[in-house]
């Protein structure tokens, strides 16, 4: 981050239901230490210590080309935020690793560009809701589905719950996905 602290996005897991619903009560706060709780920014691990993960922070990664010409650029359905970890995600799904090295240090003035922008906060809500839609929807139990859904509708306002009532579009092929 710009003071020289450690990004937790720099290091996370995907945003499955369940740590979205841990973060939303907040336990990944309490509890930091947690393996079960803290998983989103892996807070529990040694920030001196590389390790496997899901997604790095998308404003520094290193890919192979082979693995983003498997995987497909940039979803452009993601105005801001969310795009890198989609991207993880499917570079994941091709079968390679993805880990933090601790032996690079990036300065990140994270939200300096959106900083009080009701706009960016709508993007927010709104690529995790695309996300969640693309990924998780499909598979998630109808109660946790509303669950879910109902907060992100309450963080995106009423711009948001006008897209959430556009119907789901077809499952993607393989050609769509993965480029």
């Amino acid at each position: 981050m710009g003071d020289g602290r450690l990004d937790p996005a720099c290091r996370r897991s995907f945003p499955s239901p369940e740590l979205a619903i841990y973060h939303a009560l907040g336990l990944d706060a309490l509890f930091p230490r947690s393996q079960r709780f803290a998983r989103y920014n892996l807070t529990f691990l040694d920030e001196n210590q590389t390790t496997e993960m899901d997604s790095p922070c998308g404003a520094f990664m290193l890919l192979r080309t082979a693995a983003l010409r498997q995987a497909g650029l940039l979803d452009e359905s993601y105005f801001m935020y969310g795009e890198d970890l989609d991207l993880a995600l499917r570079i994941k799904r091709r079968g390679w690793k993805v880990y933090y090295y601790p032996g690079v240090q990036v300065v990140h003035y994270k939200r300096a560009a959106s900083q009080g922008s009701a706009r960016a906060q709508y993007e927010f809500w709104r690529a995790a809701y695309i996300f969640y839609r693309k990924h998780y929807a499909r598979t998630t139990a109808l109660p946790l589905r509303l669950l879910l859904v109902g907060g992100l509708a309450l963080k995106g306002g009423a711009k948001l719950v006008r897209e959430m009532l556009q119907p789901l579009p077809p499952a993607p092929n393989r050609a769509e996905l993965y480029g």
